[in-house]
């Protein structure tokens, strides 16, 4: 069998048992600038503690769990069990009296169903992004309205469009762990492939993790597929499920960016915000 089909049948799809993704979700996240000040941003739209909030995408729980640290009620939903446990156990080593602010569940985020109603919906670090088409991305707004309570606002922080189609190289990224014994993860992030008839970018990133001494510990190669879509698809599907586009920001603090962070509204009626979160203006809220 040739060497690229041998390859091609190792790969793993990202978020499953035993890939390094996971095991190093936090690690690798936690240096992204594309995500700093994003909890601020969120919890800025909360007006009290106690207020709920519902995380769709919520991977290992990073934004659940700090908005439950600042005493705000939160539930998690991710399809990926093995990112859900790693959730739960950082859950779990939270004072008890926050710990109970903040549960997760395993759940698709275009069919989830529960009793509850939220006064912030957050959809994180692209994850409306995974969503395959303008049909399931339209059905996923209904359900984020449906579980939003009246003047409720929702924020989607998506890749976009632009993002997907800048050229891509091969390139290496190296994490350190002096913790644990000098060990080294290196990620290589290969160049992606494009279909732009059906607006999807998909990746297979490597990843080693390596002794002190350079001895491969553990490895996974593991495909990435995310999908992009235009401002004008999302604030009309918005529309439709009973959402008003409120703004669109580029980044999550005062620095211009190229991501798009929308902020819907459940109740056209409600008043919008007067002074978003630290200033940020965005080219008048509204990118082309």
């Amino acid at each position: 069998m040739p060497v690229a089909l041998r390859r091609q049948k190792m790969v793993k799809e990202y978020y499953t048992d035993d890939t390094l993704s996971v095991r190093f979700y936090d690690a690798i996240t936690s240096v992204d600038p594309h995500i700093r000040g994003d909890v601020d941003f969120y919890a800025a739209y909360l007006r009290s503690p106690g207020e709920r909030v519902l995380e769709l995408g919520c991977g290992t729980g990073r934004v659940a769990i700090a908005l439950a640290a600042r005493g705000f009620e939160a539930i998690g939903i991710d399809n990926s069990e093995p990112m859900l446990r790693l959730a739960r156990l950082k859950r779990d080593r939270l004072p008890p009296a926050r710990a109970g602010n903040v549960d997760f569940l395993q759940h698709d985020m275009v069919t989830l169903d529960v009793p509850a109603r939220f006064h912030l919906v957050v959809v994180p670090y692209y994850s409306f992004n995974h969503v395959k088409g303008g049909d399931l991305r339209a059905r996923c707004l209904g359900t984020i309205a449906k579980h939003l309570l009246p003047e409720g606002r929702a924020i989607i922080h998506a890749a976009s469009p632009e993002m997907f189609l800048e050229p891509r190289a091969t390139r290496k990224s190296f994490f350190q762990f002096p913790d644990a014994a000098n060990a080294r993860l290196e990620v290589t992030w290969n160049e992606g492939a494009l279909d732009e008839g059906q607006r999807q970018f998909t990746q297979v990133i490597e990843y080693e993790l390596l002794a002190a001494d350079g001895a491969r510990l553990a490895s996974s190669a593991e495909r990435l597929s995310l999908w992009w879509f235009s401002d004008d698809e999302l604030e009309a599907s918005a529309r439709e499920a009973g959402l008003e586009h409120e703004r669109t920001f580029g980044s999550f603090t005062s620095e211009r960016g190229s991501a798009r962070i929308y902020v819907l509204r459940k109740d056209a009626a409600s008043r919008p915000i007067a002074n978003p979160p630290h200033g940020r203006e965005g080219g008048k809220d509204r990118l082309a």
